[in-house]
């Protein structure tokens, strides 16, 4: 990332990020506290100048698993100091928590351990983020409602700890399927992607995420009949400018919702099935939301029905979304709540490289056209066609093979992020032709032509594999191998065979 290591020379930028699904005795599981730890640890590589080295997450950790890494990246960072390098720390927990600390796989780190922690670091500037329950607890004098100017340069020409947590000591931070994961992390993840840059400067500074992430959480919960979900504040920090977290690439990959755009939006990873960013869209001022590059969704939730499309971003670039450009789906379609774009049925047409299947018959080339029809989100049914052939020449004469091939099969896809794995299965007919010529004795001492053909039908079974490289939302690159097993007679003796096929060819959506 040229662009960050040229914006940030000169400061260490480290960050500890935990993600603890499971808590204590009786307290429910979470569906998605470890997945926003490495969710965010990826923001802040992509677009807060953090080096992979540089971060560390932790997925389910014990309360000792926790200490160890506090200890390691304090290590680095009195590494980096001694180095002559300003450092700033960026500390993240998303799972339980208890007014006697943060709950941790059956274990309890104590909110002291962290708050001696950060208030001792090394570090000019450290900044928490705690999204649990009476989270509220590691803050001293905070308060819930005003929003707070924290204004660090960006140099680190200052110190202090900032804490942000997603509630007060007594209060309940909110999971919901709705938000994909923690109201307050959701909106914290969608403000630093973009959505918090108030003055359009192309940075989101602390300030700036700070209010982002609390107007979001105060509105995603005012109709909760549990109450208003409040996010607190503890500052401490001296200096002038402002914390930048991160920073808006001009080549990113971004989604963009245009000026006259109104209402809530999801962007949907296509890769994972979970929800990336939430934007509550005001008319008036267009929101553009970074992403790593990949698929996503977009949907919008109406009275009745739900507003879907999918956005191609892997290959980085701004894509602009407007709603005439969705589609709607009725509410009770599970397309509402999925990571995957509405494309039933694909044409494709594919060029074959094959091996005989008979030793010393040519090898085959060719091509096919088949068609997938959806029977779910990542099953597909096919049927195709392929021809090729071949040709051989030999002292003897002239061998040409002919092959035409009728299959039907399933096929499984797994998308992620830039590929679409792929592995399929079927049923097949091989019509195959050998037409043979050569000189043969004429009986008065000369030679003459001779010709010899045979056509036979061979029923065989297949299985393969590959990968789609998608263009577009309609459009892919397919790559994949496949093995026949071929039920034959050769010399009138039954038997089995087997042939290979290596498949290169273009997939385009057609519904």
């Amino acid at each position: 990332m040229i662009w960050v290591a040229a914006a940030l020379a000169g400061t260490a930028r480290l960050g500890l990020f935990v993600g603890a699904n499971t808590g204590m005795g009786d307290e429910p599981t979470l569906s998605f506290a470890e997945g926003e730890a490495r969710d965010m640890a990826r923001v802040f590589q992509d677009m807060g100048g953090f080096q992979r080295d540089r971060l560390t997450v932790l997925q389910g950790p014990s309360a000792n698993d926790v200490r160890d890494a506090m200890r390691q990246v304090e290590a680095q960072v009195r590494e980096a100091r001694a180095g002559g390098d300003e450092a700033l720390l960026v500390f993240y927990y998303s799972g339980h928590a208890g007014r006697d600390g943060l709950h941790l796989a059956g274990s309890v780190l104590p909110l002291e351990d962290v708050r001696r922690w950060l208030e001792g670091s090394a570090a000019q500037v450290r900044v928490a983020f705690v999204d649990a329950c009476e989270s509220g607890a590691l803050v001293k004098g905070g308060t819930p409602t005003d929003v707070v100017e924290v204004t660090v340069d960006d140099a680190l020409t200052a110190s202090g700890v900032a804490i942000v947590t997603s509630t007060g000591p007594l209060a309940a931070a909110r999971e919901s399927s709705t938000f994909g994961g923690g109201v307050f992390s959701r909106a914290l993840l969608t403000g630093l992607r973009g959505s918090a840059d108030a003055d359009t400067d192309g940075v989101i500074t602390l300030d700036e995420a700070y209010r982002y992430a609390f107007e979001a959480t105060v509105v995603g919960t005012a109709q909760s009949t549990t109450g208003v979900q409040r996010p607190e504040y503890s500052y401490a920090i001296t200096g002038v400018g402002q914390v930048v977290l991160t920073r808006i690439p001009t080549r990113a990959a971004a989604v963009v919702l245009p000026e006259e755009a109104e209402g809530v939006y999801a962007i949907v990873s296509v890769a994972s099935g979970q929800i990336v960013a939430r934007v509550d869209k005001e008319p008036g001022e267009a929101k553009r939301v970074s992403l790593p590059t990949g698929r996503y969704v977009v949907r919008k939730i109406r009275q009745a029905d739900v507003l879907v499309g999918e956005v191609d971003l892997v290959w980085g670039g701004d894509r602009w979304v407007e709603d005439g450009q969705l589609d709607a789906v009725p509410l009770g379609d599970p397309l509402a709540r999925g990571g995957w774009a509405r494309r039933d049925t694909f044409l494709a047409v594919h060029g074959v490289v094959a091996p005989p299947f008979i030793a010393g018959n040519p090898f085959q080339v060719g091509g096919g056209i088949a068609v997938r029809r959806a029977f779910s989100p990542r099953i597909h049914g096919q049927v195709g066609l392929t021809g090729s052939t071949g040709a051989r020449r030999e002292w003897v004469g002239d061998l040409r093979t002919h092959q035409g091939r009728l299959d039907a099969g399933v096929v499984a896809t797994r998308p992620l992020r830039h590929v679409d794995p792929f592995v399929s299965a079927g049923l097949a007919a091989f019509l195959v032709r050998q037409d043979l010529r050569w000189l043969a004795p004429d009986g008065d001492g000369g030679v003459q032509d001779a010709y010899e053909s045979h056509t036979v039908v061979l029923p065989a079974a297949w299985l393969g594999g590959g990968l789609r490289v998608p263009m577009g939302p309609a459009v892919g690159i397919d790559l994949d191998v496949r093995g026949h097993l071929l039920r034959t007679v050769v010399d009138y003796a039954p038997g089995f065979a087997v042939q290979g096929e290596a498949r290169l060819g273009m997939s385009f959506a057609l519904r």
